[in-house]
């Protein structure tokens, strides 16, 4: 298993700084498990990061209820 690395846990994945971290951590061959919130008044776009080729089978998100 040499050279497998992660999973890496990032929340507030849709913002400016999370998504910059995501990027890098994809290129250097991490998995990443990303948070975003759930609120519906909130609606993050997290396109930008889905469409990173590094991003298939390597980038999950997450629904972080910060309500309960």
């Amino acid at each position: 298993m040499e050279g497998e690395k992660g999973p890496v846990c990032v929340t507030g994945g849709a913002g400016f700084f999370a998504s910059w971290l995501i990027m890098r951590l994809l290129q250097r061959g991490y998995s990443v498990h990303a948070t975003f919130r759930s609120d519906p008044k909130c609606k993050e776009d997290v396109s930008h990061l889905v469409s990173l080729p590094e991003a298939s089978g390597k980038l999950k998100f997450f629904e972080a209820n910060l309500g309960t």
